[in-house]
């Protein structure tokens, strides 16, 4: 008994020291992204509540060039755009008031490791890093839930734009 109070302590102990970086940070999440990967409009507007706009989306897919018709749901002034085809969420754009001019609010970050807890993604083992520039970043694969990730109008630790892309077949 007193030898598995023992063993339980120090494999506490052990767990509690391995924790990352960015554990003792408190990063408050703008949305959670994860929880829209490809779902249908009902769910989305059970989560979102009714857009303030829904626009026909013109797209040729880059790897067959076929033109499609999906919809745009749009909300908080463009702050959240989803791209639905086929009545599913595959991608969600998120802007800053500054990209779209709808305000001077911008999305910060101290670190590149900060940008998944800002969208609610744990990221998987698999994830790579495709691109890295002063100006973008991306990773694909992500999660099971989530195939890439692209932040666009990277400047001074602020981003304009983060795509969240949940079904690539359309990207």
């Amino acid at each position: 008994m007193i030898l598995t109070l023992v063993i339980l302590v120090l494999l506490s102990a052990c767990s509690s020291g391995n924790t990352s970086k960015n554990s003792n940070k408190s990063i408050e999440p703008i949305i959670d992204a994860t929880q829209f990967s490809k779902i249908n409009s009902a769910h989305l507007v059970e989560i979102m509540g009714e857009p303030e706009k829904i626009e026909d989306y013109e797209w040729s897919v880059p790897k067959t060039n076929k033109s499609i018709v999906g919809k745009l749901y749009i909300y908080e002034k463009n702050k959240f755009e989803f791209v639905l085809f086929d009545d599913i969420v595959t991608r969600l754009n998120v802007y800053s008031g500054q990209y779209w001019g709808y305000d001077d609010s911008t999305i910060n970050f101290e670190e590149k490791d900060d940008i998944f807890p800002l969208f609610g993604i744990e990221h998987n083992n698999q994830i790579k890093k495709v691109e890295d520039t002063n100006y973008a970043l991306r990773f694909s694969p992500v999660s099971d839930k989530i195939d890439d990730v692209w932040i666009q109008e990277i400047k001074d630790k602020t981003f304009g734009i983060a795509k969240f892309t949940y079904d690539s077949t359309y990207f």
